[in-house]
């Protein structure tokens, strides 16, 4: 595998930080486990990590925010994936 970014082909174990908007809200979801570009610091997912941050988001953002309509205030929710 290549580094779409910078095309050196050497990763490295390490974690991500990924934000995800729906509506006014930002889920903030920290500690991911990645393959990490060892030259430009990329991250990559594979595909069961990445199916499990989709869901614990859906999980995350279904029902749970509730928003001011008078400030147009956006909430942040942080929530850690292991």
């Amino acid at each position: 595998m290549k580094c779409l970014v910078c095309k050196h082909n050497r990763f490295k174990k390490g974690t991500t930080v990924l934000p995800i908007e729906r509506g006014k809200a930002i889920l903030l979801i920290t500690e991911i486990p990645a393959r990490v570009c060892a030259n430009c610091d990329e991250p990559y997912l594979d595909e069961a990590t990445a199916q499990a941050v989709q869901t614990l988001a859906n999980e995350r953002l279904s029902g749970e925010i509730r928003f001011s309509k008078t400030r147009e205030e956006r909430a942040v929710l942080v929530a850690a994936f292991g």
